[in-house]
């Protein structure tokens, strides 16, 4: 199968169409091999070292091989799988903070998995405080401050991702700005006191 891969990278946007309405094997290795590296980035770069990172880019990943027949302009595909997948972290967040409210989840999702991937311990303290300023954050305002500020994306490219409006988008970077600097601020004068 995977010498059939290449070939169909290269196939008319109607043949690939078709075999992705059709749910055909090769489409969706297809799928998996062009975006899985993608999803994987993005998924880290919202959560970090997530004991659940794993299961939330399968989760999008089976997402999208079930829904991209839907898309009919394959040069949307890419922003479409980035939808996807934001919309698959947003979820994710969500949950955890209803969790949370009811006492059913601890406040730590990083766990162990800083101490086995940053060994030093300066920077995973530097990294839980960054994620625990990020986890006060609304999903929605979370997702649009990593994507344009780590991930790098346009402004029209988060837009698009988290699937509003670029005003809607600069109101969500602004608040979520606004609420980080606060926090660290408040943070850094905490520490100066003690």
């Amino acid at each position: 199968m995977s010498n059939a891969l290449p070939a169909l990278a290269h196939q008319a946007d109607a043949e690939l169409r078709a075999l992705l309405a059709r749910r055909d094997e090769r489409a969706a290795a297809w799928l998996y091999d062009t975006f899985e590296d993608e999803v994987n980035r993005i998924v880290w770069s919202l959560l970090g070292a997530d004991r659940d990172h794993d299961d939330i880019v399968h989760e999008a990943l089976c997402m999208v091989l079930k829904g991209a027949h839907t898309v009919h302009d394959l040069n949307r595909l890419k922003g479409w799988v980035r939808t996807v997948t934001v919309n698959a972290v947003r979820l994710t967040l969500r949950k955890r903070k209803w969790l949370r409210l009811f006492g059913a989840l601890e406040d730590d999702p990083q766990g162990e998995r800083f101490e086995a991937l940053v060994p030093d311990e300066a920077q995973r303290e530097s990294a839980r405080r960054l994620y625990r300023a990020l986890d006060a954050l609304s999903a929605d305002e979370r997702n649009a401050l990593v994507l344009r500020h780590v991930e790098g994306f346009e402004l029209t490219e988060v837009a698009e991702a988290c699937g509003v409006s670029l005003a809607t988008i600069k109101r969500w970077l602004q608040r979520a700005e606004q609420k980080v600097k606060s926090r660290v601020e408040q943070r850094g004068s905490d520490d100066s006191v003690g």
